[in-house]
């Protein structure tokens, strides 16, 4: 063991002494910017930016068609014989809605009753179907 490590203590400082020369530096530089090359940008599939682009414009249809059904317009007050605006009203269908206080509006309280008003709804639909199909 001491003469393997005798023998790798002089090579490592016969290393150690010995200063490299370089011959062409340019030459090194120009192989070493060759072998760097820039990280290439992942491109995305064209059928992604297809997809993409669709349910996007879906979304902005639905969401529009969403805030259209939601409003109705009920009265037309005329400025001008020119101009005229319009003033929409937002309905409110949901009868769990309509007899909850403004000021106290609780979530669970109006889905719960949300479910009940559709639990009696399909136990009145049932019914009726029992009664057409005998």
């Amino acid at each position: 063991m001491e003469i393997n490590d005798n023998t790798l203590n002089i090579a490592i400082n016969n290393l150690k002494r010995q200063n490299p020369e370089i011959t062409d530096a340019e030459m090194l530089t120009d192989s070493i910017m060759e072998r760097i090359t820039p990280k290439k940008k992942r491109q995305i599939p064209s059928y992604l930016l297809i997809i993409r682009t669709i349910s996007s414009s879906a979304a902005v249809f639905l969401l529009g068609l969403f805030f259209v059904q939601q409003t109705t317009t009920t009265e037309i007050n005329t400025i001008s014989p020119i101009a005229k605006v319009a003033v929409p009203k937002i309905e409110v269908r949901s009868e769990c809605l309509q007899n909850v206080n403004p000021n106290e509006k609780n979530v669970l309280a109006v889905y719960l009753c949300h479910i009940k008003m559709n639990s009696i709804k399909n136990q009145q639909f049932q019914s009726f179907y029992h009664q057409i199909r005998n």
